[in-house]
Formats: structure tokens, C-alpha cells, sequence
């Protein structure tokens, strides 16, 4: 039987609005504007980038979401240089916010 995934509580909704304008600011060009990887950057890509709402990215740990996002991961480019911990921290509760 497959993981459920349950809509955000809307304290989850709260707490994912500092991530969701850094979200829209940095990350929508790629992951697009309805975090389905199909933003306006994909075509020139040669990786399609991350769905955020499919099963397989929330079911990632916090921990494993907060190294992409600092690190990198494939084409995606780490973010060290830019965000704070706590910033990668608020995108994470973004990503965690995302129903499915």
C-alpha cells in the first residue's frame, strides 16, 4: 500500500508563506509556478526539474530536502551561496506545505 499524503493544516499553510516568496522569487522558473517542474527555464534544461508535489519529493526527509536545496543536485545548482540556513529551513516547510 503507497504512502497518503494529507492536505496542510493551515498553521502549515502560515508557516510556509516566508518560503513560498522565496519560492517565487528564485525557484519558479524551473520548478514552475505550479511547483510541477514545468516552469519557463524547462525547455532549455536538460534535466526536467523536480516535481515538488509528487510522492517521490515528499517522501523525502527534511534533512535530504534541506542538502538539495543548499548542495545541489544535478542541474539544479546549490543555493549555500544565497539563502541562510533558515531560509532553506522555510523552503523546506514550503515543499512540506505542497498537497499533493
Amino acid at each position: 500500500m503507497g504512502i497518503i499524503l494529507l492536505p496542510p493544516t493551515f498553521a502549515e499553510q502560515e508557516q510556509a508563506q516566508p518560503g513560498k516568496a522565496l519560492f517565487l522569487q528564485y525557484c519558479q522558473d524551473c520548478h514552475g509556478p505550479q511547483r510541477d517542474g514545468r516552469g519557463a527555464l524547462r525547455p532549455f534544461l536538460e534535466q526536467d526539474p523536480a516535481n515538488l508535489t509528487s510522492q517521490m519529493t515528499q517522501t523525502k526527509t527534511d534533512q535530504e530536502l534541506f542538502s538539495i536545496i543548499k548542495k545541489g543536485r544535478g542541474e539544479m545548482h546549490g543555493w549555500a551561496d544565497t539563502f541562510t540556513d533558515e531560509q532553506v529551513l522555510d523552503l523546506v516547510r514550503y515543499i512540506r506545505a505542497l498537497s499533493p
